[in-house]
């Protein structure tokens, strides 16, 4: 979906730069905390 609530970032794209950067959008890689031990799978 374009132009949605969250712009251009849909959500298989904001699993995928989680899985490499750790936050939704690389922009934010440096604003994110590191995981709890509860929250890894």
């Amino acid at each position: 979906m374009r132009d949605g609530p969250n712009g251009d970032l849909t959500l298989s794209h904001a699993r995928l730069n989680f899985a490499i950067y750790g936050a939704c959008h690389p922009r934010y890689q440096d604003t994110v905390r590191p995981p709890r031990p509860d929250e890894l799978p």
